[in-house]
């Protein structure tokens, strides 16, 4: 084990708080480790606020992208210096609203690894919201037809939003909103090749080896979870899904930033939901 070189790629938009507790919560690890901040072009002041915070710590390095790349490409930028530049084998890839509360948990991924063979393995994730589960998750659609008609149902959506009527028909029907989140109810029990919450993703040598990036191109935000397990099924990479490590999840904090009205997020995850749809149809 004395061969493995841990490092934690943070994705940071906005939230310096949020990104600082993370931190915290990694050095408070049994084992030090490289942490790569990855700012994806904020803009508002907060990543001078966490280098300010963290300026006597040398093992956190910051990547700064001059825009905001989404989820996947911000993931990848970390995970590319991570791979490249910091040599390191083994990657975690977390929200910047993660909180790891196991001092242990370098060693358990270790043993973990050790034991399993991993290439993907995934947490217990936990809502320090609600205390829901968010992990493994639903394979979700399983053919280019219900992806289709899926991409369909989302551009309707968006028309219905930007029209106004959106709002109308949901009080007429007296539903919640169309893109509410889910729990597993399957988090209690070890899992092989299970989709794993895109919140916290580790990458293990045998992986990281063979990929250069981490999550697949294309999209902006939402999917990239399903995409990555159909890539991984594709070319024979294992995944493990364990609760025998856990983190806790605010949850949106990020995205939540970026808007000012139920509205325009609502709208967000329309659009996004049909860029992402589309390339996971070329997955299935």
């Amino acid at each position: 084990m004395n061969n493995i070189r841990i490092c934690f790629v943070i994705l940071h938009y906005k939230t310096a708080d949020d990104t600082i507790k993370c931190i915290e919560s990694i050095r408070q690890l049994d084992k030090q480790v490289h942490i790569v901040v990855v700012d994806n072009a904020s803009g508002n002041g907060s990543i001078e606020k966490v280098e300010e915070r963290f300026k006597e710590t040398k093992e956190i390095y910051y990547v700064k992208n001059k825009e905001n790349l989404g989820f996947a490409s911000g993931n990848n930028a970390g995970y590319g210096y991570a791979r490249d530049v910091l040599k390191d084998n083994m990657i975690a890839v977390l929200n910047n609203d993660i909180i790891i509360d196991d001092k242990d948990f370098i060693t358990k991924v270790e043993e973990i690894y050790s034991k399993d063979g991993f290439y993907v393995a995934g947490p217990d994730i936990e809502s320090s919201v609600d205390q829901g589960h968010q992990s493994p998750m639903n394979i979700g659609e399983g053919t280019k037809k219900s992806l289709t008609k899926a991409i369909l149902r989302y551009r309707i959506l968006y028309i219905l939003s930007k029209l106004g009527i959106y709002d109308m028909l949901r009080k007429i029907r007296g539903k919640g909103n169309d893109i509410g989140k889910k729990h597993t109810i399957r988090y209690k029990e070890k899992q092989i090749n299970a989709v794993l919450h895109g919140a916290f993703v580790i990458f293990s040598p045998d992986f990281v080896k063979k990929e250069k990036i981490s999550f697949r191109k294309g999209t902006f935000l939402y999917l990239e979870e399903n995409i990555l397990y159909r890539y991984c099924m594709s070319h024979n990479y294992k995944m493990v899904y364990t609760p025998e490590l856990h983190v806790l999840h605010k949850e949106d904090s990020s995205t939540s930033s970026m808007f000012n009205s139920d509205r325009k997020k609502r709208e967000f995850v329309f659009k996004n939901m049909i860029k992402s749809l589309k390339v996971y149809r070329k997955y299935v």
